[in-house]
């Protein structure tokens, strides 16, 4: 199923896949590279200034590759700014932290193409040395791993184009110091993003003369007496105008996780600093024990609603999927002592204590083995061999018997 953020990128995505094909002249390299990059031999991409590099593993041989072309000048930048202040809808994904739709298409971006040309892509690659620009199977690969993360992840060509979102962003509040934003349009369903309408009008400075009294420290609703049942109590108000507070905080920073349901709102309310006390009622009415409870608790902590339900069991999940995170892993040279089994919808290392669940997210979440637990630990990530490295460090710093 194509997922929205893939729709959203495809002009994106379709002109790097042309621009990188046609560079790569008709070289068997370019077919050669897509076959490496299904079976998952190239890791993380990285960007910098004119530059997108990765390792590429082949065999028991890992190569440096990367496809480099020219930055965009200085006044490219601040007309590609000026042209999307007078697009609302751009404006408010842009200075919410997300890359706009619009900046996919030269003909809405003020002219400026985010794509290099074909004949501004060069390639480079440890397998060549002494022949700089010229394509190889590993560098190809690369190219085809950038075209499927574009859809997900446009942030990647920008910073490689010399400016990354953030810097993008503050340049377009510098636009729309003086201006009123325009209204948002509307979806399908006759709706409008909350965190898109709050990112239009949070860069304006507030008036000189504004006077406020409130009071930020004790909730006013501390100070209410507790309505006729069967309304909810004071105390009880309070706990809904703190989780209400922290759910809009989490939109604006663009850190929401799926799912939110009644288990995840329970698991994220024990999860702040005076849930605990709330744990006996908690067990009494999801009918999980407390020591499952608290095991969501540190996997909310760790990756939020998605982190607790990793906790609570392993998401169905494809063996096709988990054979291919095996593989990536096995890529990446990370495993050293043990091997990775598939059991239980789950890639386990008995002998090192670590296993690692994809969450119904789609990220990996790493656990290690505590007594004849497994106990969530920090790093989940996209990739399965960074969330790997993550469970080898927990391991490592609690190094409790199994």
């Amino acid at each position: 199923m194509t997922t929205p953020a893939r729709r959203t990128m495809g002009p994106l995505v379709a002109a790097w896949k042309q621009a990188f094909h046609l560079a790569t002249d008709g070289s068997g390299s370019y077919t050669k590279g897509l076959n490496l990059h299904r079976k998952g031999a190239v890791g993380q991409v990285h960007a910098a200034s004119g530059r997108l590099s990765a390792a590429v593993a082949v065999k028991r041989t890992t190569y440096k590759a990367a496809m480099s072309f020219s930055q965009l000048a200085e006044d490219q930048w601040h007309a590609l700014a000026v042209r999307l202040a007078g697009n609302s809808q751009a404006t408010a994904d842009l200075l919410a932290g997300r890359v706009p739709a619009a900046i996919a298409d030269p003909g809405h971006a003020g002219g400026t193409a985010i794509v290099p040309g074909a004949d501004d892509i060069t390639f480079s690659c440890t397998c060549l040395p002494g022949t700089a620009g010229r394509v190889c199977d590993h560098s190809a690969a690369i190219g085809h791993a950038v075209a499927e993360r574009l859809a997900s992840a446009a942030s990647l060509l920008l910073a490689a184009r010399g400016m990354p979102t953030r810097t993008l962003a503050a340049v377009l509040r510098e636009h729309l110091a003086d201006a009123e934003p325009d209204a948002l349009p509307a979806d399908a369903a006759g709706t409008v993003r909350a965190d898109q309408t709050y990112s239009l009008w949070a860069h304006r400075t507030p008036p000189t003369d504004a006077v406020t009294h409130v009071d930020t420290i004790t909730p006013i609703t501390l100070g209410l007496d507790d309505p006729p049942p069967p309304c909810p109590s004071g105390q009880d108000l309070a706990w809904m105008t703190q989780d209400a507070a922290a759910r809009a905080r989490a939109l604006l920073d663009g850190a929401v996780g799926q799912p939110h349901d009644p288990l995840a709102d329970t698991v994220r309310i024990l999860a702040t600093p005076d849930g605990v006390s709330r744990l006996p009622d908690a067990e009494r009415r999801s009918g999980h024990s407390a020591a499952i409870l608290r095991t969501m608790m540190i996997g909310y902590r760790y990756g939020g609603p998605a982190g607790a339900h990793a906790a609570l069991r392993t998401t169905p999940t494809p063996s096709t999927v988990l054979e291919h995170a095996r593989d990536t892993i096995r890529a990446s040279r990370a495993l050293v002592l043990g091997s990775l089994d598939i059991t239980d919808g789950a890639l386990t290392d008995t002998t090192t204590g670590i296993q690692l669940r994809l969450g119904p997210d789609g990220r990996w979440y790493p656990f290690t083995a505590v007594g004849d637990e497994w106990r969530p630990a920090p790093g989940c990530s996209d990739d399965p061999a960074d969330a790997h490295q993550a469970a080898r460090r927990a391991r490592t710093a609690r190094p409790t018997a199994r």
